[in-house]
């Protein structure tokens, strides 16, 4: 679902002069998007993040539905991930990575 620069507004929790201060726009620049309620994409995605939720810049959305806050990150089924965890995924993919070039290296040797 499109976000409305209010709604975006809203999500991050600012009024019409801080997000003006914020983002360094004027505030008649601001108060034009609250009237039209439309803004340019990255100013609602902008709004979106400072508010926790995850943009959606790009085709695939593949963060949709997710936010983070309270120092997690959160799937949109509601499962939680630190950044720890989050960074261990890389080590954990070069390990599996490591055990598998070992696995076929001694089923080649076996089969010799």
């Amino acid at each position: 679902m499109k976000k409305t620069f209010r709604q975006a507004r809203y999500a991050a929790r600012m009024t019409k002069k801080q997000v003006a201060e914020y983002l360094e726009l004027s505030p008649r620049t601001v108060a034009r998007y609250e009237q039209t309620n439309c803004a340019p994409k990255v100013i609602i995605e902008c709004l979106l993040l400072l508010g926790g939720k995850m943009p959606t810049i790009g085709r695939r959305h593949c963060f949709e539905g997710w936010s983070f806050g309270n120092g997690f990150l959160w799937s949109p089924s509601g499962e939680k991930f630190t950044s720890s965890e989050i960074l261990a995924l890389h080590i954990n993919q070069q390990l599996v990575d490591e055990l598998y070039r070992e696995n076929m290296i001694l089923r080649k040797t076996k089969k010799k």
